[in-house]
């Protein structure tokens, strides 16, 4: 079948038309004709074998984390493959347990390219946030350029915010983020970022992690307590964050992610983040056949998605 391999570790991912097709579904698995498939920043580590989730993995390797398929009786259904790779081809035999059917007239591309970057903000509103956020809550959004920072946008005012704030280092590109109600720009030293703008927060949701959320929390006024959920370490994975501060101020600091709640947890949010999903706005897809894979990689910058 026609795919993408990474044919030993440390090599680019390569097109192939003869790779075998996957093993027979069983029982308790299905084989998948698939319809989409998004190449996510997971899933460019993936490829390296430097993720835990390859690390003892045999090549060659196929690539993708999820996507879209068909069932052999016309099911269209999300699946999972996280821990074994295989989406970036023209079929997938996965775990029945790992798929999950569609709402009516979902369009494909939308599922495999977003619903990944969704997880992190859907899975801190639905398992990471207690007690309950008030009604028409104020959250900041650190890192909001980013793509599944995009999303936690739609996803924060479909779950009530009052107030949407972004924080990011690209003036222009935040400024397009039309459902944001204010916009702090990040100094070029972001440690030296001017937070004092801010009063009461109830959120705060942290794509980036280091200096800039650091001097956030120096410069927080919040009358009102404010949770704080860790989602991305772009800026890097560790922060000096005085004593002080957490004495000082009433913030809970909390992370999301596989972990901090349980697959179970996940498996039972899916089908709402699928729905909500659907209902995001264009987020600049870029559609690609297998066979541009090399291009693809090369266009980091990108958000693609592979049809085959």
């Amino acid at each position: 079948m026609r795919a993408i391999t990474v044919s030993s570790w440390g090599s680019s991912p390569q097109f192939t038309s003869s790779h075998p097709d996957p093993s027979p579904s069983s029982a308790d698995t299905v084989t998948l004709k698939i319809l989409a498939s998004g190449l996510h920043q997971l899933i460019r580590l993936q490829a390296t074998g430097g993720h835990y989730t390859t690390k003892n993995t045999p090549t060659p390797y196929i690539p993708g984390a999820d996507g879209v398929g068909e069932t052999p009786d016309g099911q269209r259904v999300y699946f999972n493959s996280i821990m074994t790779g295989g989406a970036f081809a023209e079929s997938i035999t996965v775990p029945k347990a790992n798929t999950t059917p569609l709402p009516e007239g979902t369009d494909p591309v939308t599922i495999a390219g977003l619903t990944n970057p969704g997880m992190s903000s859907w899975m801190a509103f639905a398992a990471r946030i207690d007690p309950p956020l008030p009604k028409g809550f104020t959250v900041v959004i650190v890192g909001v350029t980013a793509i599944s920072a995009k999303v936690a946008v739609q996803f924060a005012r479909v779950k009530g915010a009052g107030k949407i704030i972004g924080v990011a280092r690209n003036a222009k590109e935040m400024a397009a983020i039309a459902d944001l109600d204010e916009r702090i720009v990040l100094a070029n030293d972001p440690g030296q970022t001017d937070f004092s703008s801010l009063t009461d927060v109830d959120l705060i949701l942290d794509y980036l992690y280091g200096p800039a959320v650091a001097a956030l929390f120096a410069q927080l006024k919040s009358t009102v307590p404010t949770q704080f959920v860790q989602i991305g370490t772009v800026a890097g994975n560790d922060m000096a964050l005085p004593g002080d501060i957490l004495r000082s101020k009433n913030i809970t600091l909390r992370g999301t992610g596989p972990g901090s709640w349980a697959m179970s947890q996940y498996a039972k949010e899916l089908p709402g983040l699928l729905a909500a999903v659907a209902q995001l706005p264009d987020m600049d897809l870029k559609v690609r056949k297998l066979e541009e894979a090399e291009a693809a990689w090369a266009a980091k910058k990108e958000r693609t998605v592979f049809v085959p």
